[in-house]
């Protein structure tokens, strides 16, 4: 996302730092340790709502288009 973001406005990608190197306090580090996605299908379906944009690059775009 952070690069696709720095592409979009003509910024340079930040360095990736490890978790342990960002100086992050230990409720930082913890939120970083895990990746989970989150699936819309239940919002979807069940609520009836529509999303505006299929993914992230698409209004990330939309937001310097």
């Amino acid at each position: 996302v952070t690069a696709l973001a720095c592409e979009l406005t003509g910024l340079p990608v930040p360095a990736i730092l490890a978790p342990e190197d960002a100086g992050l306090s230990a409720m930082g580090l913890s939120f970083y340790g895990e990746n989970r996605r989150v699936r819309n299908g239940r919002v979807k379906d069940e609520l009836g709502y529509t999303l505006r944009y299929p993914s992230y690059r698409e209004g990330l775009r939309a937001c310097t288009g």
